[in-house]
């Protein structure tokens, strides 16, 4: 199964892009485990530097020079997809911690980079709640390199309100499409310039939008939206403006959203605000297979992993933890 995600159209010489089966040859089918060793007849003919032509399924991925078994690996595979945390899997895989901790970050890293940056509502039917939430996420010791310009907090933050990423709460912006799935965006504060492209890019204009009477919400109106809006403060969560009983302005939706956020943020006993987009990433990406089962989710894990540029995966994470992400709007080109 393992083969069939990484060579769907089969075996590839990731060397020289041989497809042609009469020049590849599967020198050992028991290697790694069952992963399996192929030979590639150009390159060898060739003088292959390397290793005279020979290759695996993970040669030339992420996964490159992995010393797991692929039993292994699909376990923590499959745990990552559950949501458990990488110390618990790392037990119940019997490998050292570092190892889940390296995978895991792959596969946010891979999430992150394969998020969908299409658009949520397409017609003008649709109906978008809009909201945004503060994750309590500092800087734990030395996370992603970053010196700690402050004395070892006691008992954490329990400050209340909006914030900002200075201010150590990041806010997280959501729109939710009615019925549909999920898209997440970590800023480095939410102002009505900054969520402005994502929701012209999400939203088809004339949709209708609901939200909360927050003061960045009121351009939508001027840009084309069809907006209604709840005021939390005056105790009001929901209103029937047709009288039929129903009612349908309220964005309890993407609040719902919310409490399963921080329940996932819980999981990890606290999560560096350099990583925290990663491990939004990785809620997005199991919200929106939530009616999948497990197994399903687990083949989109690794085949979201294994199409993860190496050179890319390594400046998305290096971006990632030096924080550069936190000074540009996170929306498609």
């Amino acid at each position: 199964m393992l083969i069939r995600i990484v060579w769907p159209r089969g075996p590839i010489c990731p060397h020289c892009g041989e497809r042609d089966l009469h020049y590849l040859k599967e020198i050992n089918p028991d290697y790694r485990g069952g992963l399996g060793r192929w030979q590639c007849r150009v390159c060898a003919e060739a003088g292959d530097p390397g290793r005279g032509g020979t290759f695996t399924p993970l040669t030339g991925t992420v996964l490159e020079g992995l010393r797991i078994d692929v039993r292994t690996l699909w376990l923590i595979a499959a745990s990552f997809a559950q949501g458990q945390a990488s110390v618990e899997t790392a037990k119940e895989a019997r490998v050292n911690r570092h190892t889940t901790d390296r995978l895991f970050r792959l596969c946010r890293a891979a999430l992150y980079e394969g998020r969908s940056t299409e658009p949520l509502a397409l017609t003008i039917e649709d109906i978008v709640e809009l909201d945004e939430v503060y994750i309590t996420a500092g800087l734990k010791g030395r996370a992603g390199g970053l010196e700690l310009e402050r004395e070892p907090r006691v008992r954490g933050l329990k400050r209340r309100g909006r914030g900002t990423w200075d201010s150590d709460r990041l806010p997280v912006f959501g729109l939710i499409c009615r019925r549909g799935e999920v898209r997440l965006f970590v800023l480095a504060n939410v102002q009505t310039e900054t969520i402005r492209p994502i929701v012209e890019q999400m939203v088809q204009r004339g949709a209708q939008v609901y939200t909360d009477g927050y003061c960045i919400y009121h351009f939508l109106s001027r840009q084309g939206y069809r907006h209604q809006f709840v005021n939390h403060g005056a105790g009001q969560y929901a209103l029937d403006l047709d009288g039929d009983g129903r009612c349908e302005v309220h964005c309890n939706t993407v609040e719902c959203t919310w409490s399963w956020l921080r329940q996932m943020v819980r999981t990890y006993r606290g999560v560096s605000k350099v990583y925290l987009p990663l491990y939004v990433a990785q809620f997005e990406f199991l919200y929106n297979r939530r009616q999948q089962n497990q197994w399903n989710r687990t083949l989109d894990v690794l085949q979201m992993l294994f199409q993860l540029d190496a050179t890319r995966a390594a400046d998305l994470l290096r971006q990632v933890e030096t924080a550069e992400f936190a000074e540009v709007c996170p929306v498609a080109d």
